[in-house]
């Protein structure tokens, strides 16, 4: 009993470890890149202050003996980027950080007489180079402006390449959420995967999101049909990845009103045919 104990107690101790992980980089971001001096050389223990500008955070680091720095487990959000070193001038940057993604700022210093601000863009490069997933993220912003029929969060995964409504849906009676059964890449939407949260949201039963979430609660929705990190061994369709707003320092809200009515639809163009028809057919 005491030698199974020696061993489960560590098992264990690893076990809630790599979920732990695993969580955080369903849930979170973070931010990286290379600190270098005028010439190209890497600059080593340079001190990196990053900042949550929406919660008022911050999080230290240096950079290491090749300039290399990063800051993982960071939420979704706008961030700024300060890097300071002996003999060079001060760095600034500004950076947006989006779920399960890596931002890099990479921060050239200049001479101690310079004065350094370097404004990023807040758009993941097209071209990843620290991962190989295939993957859409759609900010706050686009989530609220793309036309969503029904306002139907899963209706999004029609966007992607690669994706197709399957030729039945499941009734209401046991969908009341309205999630859309989508197959992706060839495979059956039993393959997809769902998290809120880093939290399982899929239905081992009928092979759907759990729950549908509004979409004036998210922060951002990532859909991956491709290359998925090991943790997402289960999923072999698409993977989505919901999280909600975490709040801010500053007080806000948001005020929508959804409205459909027959009567603000177009004219049916074939109704003009066919009064035309009428009159030419007339004495």
């Amino acid at each position: 009993m005491r030698c199974a104990l020696r061993w489960f107690i560590p098992l264990a101790a690893v076990s809630a470890l790599l979920v732990d992980l695993a969580l955080g980089q369903a849930v979170f971001g973070g931010i990286l890149g290379t600190v270098t001096d005028p010439s190209g050389a890497a600059v080593p223990n340079a001190d990196i202050t990053i900042t949550d500008t929406d919660r008022g955070i911050n999080y230290q680091t240096k950079s290491n003996a090749d300039g290399n720095y990063s800051q993982t487990h960071l939420l979704a959000g706008h961030y700024k980027v300060k890097v300071s070193a002996a003999g060079f001038a001060p760095f600034e940057a500004a950076a947006d950080v989006q779920i399960d993604a890596a931002t890099r700022v990479n921060a050239r210093l200049a001479v101690q007489s310079a004065q350094t601000t370097v404004e990023v863009t807040a758009e993941t490069p097209l071209l990843k180079t620290d991962r190989a997933d295939v993957s859409t993220t759609l900010t706050t912003n686009e989530l609220s402006s793309l036309p969503i029929l029904n306002r139907n969060l899963t209706q999004i995964m029609l966007a992607t390449p690669g994706t197709q409504m399957n030729d039945w849906q499941h009734a209401s009676s046991e969908n009341p959420q309205g999630g859309l059964q989508i197959d992706v890449n060839g495979q059956q939407f039993t393959s997809n995967g769902f998290l809120l949260d880093g939290t399982e949201n899929n239905s081992a039963i009928l092979g759907i999101a759990v729950i549908n979430p509004n979409i004036d609660s998210l922060q951002e929705f990532k859909v991956t049909t491709g290359n998925y990190d090991a943790q997402f061994g289960s999923v072999a369709g698409a993977l989505m990845q919901a999280t909600t707003k975490s709040g801010t320092n500053a007080l806000h809200g948001s005020l929508f009103e959804y409205l459909r009515n027959d009567v603000f639809n177009a004219k049916d163009w074939t109704s003009g045919l066919t009064s035309l028809a009428v009159r030419s057919a007339g004495p």
